[in-house]
């Protein structure tokens, strides 16, 4: 490792620690003290679109140890790398970037926690309302306006275009195509916009499955 692989090692927490481990089994925070993570909410509670650049090091770290892979030989060119610059990267990037072991390894791990903590609904309007009632997995894509009203607002909305687009697998997927796909349900009265109001839309009556009699859960 190298720390000028990393950049200036201000933007890298140096409380709480989840070390990378060698295969010496020394951690490489005892042999690089700036690498380090800080405490917080772990990755393996939330979507990889939602994860810091500390969830990163700390997926990437668990991922190290599990292989055995000895990460004196990993170039972390991208330790500052978050959730959203991470799930931009394919196969061949993430081999690139981290070489021909660890690179194929950490990208199957994505894919499965990019699976696991998808949005379910395969509607573009169930995606959204997905995202809105798990927030705990989502967080700061998107927001409640007015709960019982239905009324959100995009904090996140490129993100939330690519998370779309990985699930429909269009790679080219921004937040341009998916609001004018989010015109198609005005007419249905499944959503409609408010007006005056940029990035911030209102559940209509024939949507379902937001409220919170319907789903059972408090404010």
């Amino acid at each position: 490792l190298s720390q000028n692989n990393c950049g200036d090692k201000q933007h890298v927490s140096t409380q709480m620690t989840t070390p990378l481990m060698s295969t010496s089994g020394l951690a490489s925070a005892e042999l690089h003290p700036w690498f380090s993570l800080s405490a917080g909410q772990s990755y393996k509670q939330i979507t990889p679109n939602c994860w810091t650049a500390d969830n990163v090091l700390e997926w990437i770290s668990d991922q190290v140890e599990s292989t055995k892979f000895d990460a004196n030989t990993l170039s972390l060119a991208y330790c500052t790398m978050d959730g959203p610059t991470l799930c931009e990267k394919n196969e061949d990037e993430m081999i690139e970037i981290f070489g021909p072991q660890l690179g194929p390894q950490l990208h199957q791990s994505l894919q499965e926690y990019k699976t696991k903590y998808a949005p379910r609904g395969t509607h573009l309007w169930e995606f959204i309302r997905d995202i809105l009632i798990n927030p705990e997995r989502n967080q700061g894509l998107m927001k409640w306006e007015d709960r019982h009203e239905g009324v959100f607002k995009f904090l996140k909305s490129e993100a939330v275009a690519q998370m779309w687009g990985q699930k429909k697998k269009n790679s080219s997927m921004t937040y341009e195509k998916l609001s004018r796909a989010m015109r198609y349900y005005y007419k249905r009265e499944i959503l409609e916009r408010v007006d005056g109001r940029r990035l911030v839309y209102k559940f209509g009556k024939n949507s379902s499955g937001w409220k919170i009699e319907e789903i059972g859960m408090g404010m």
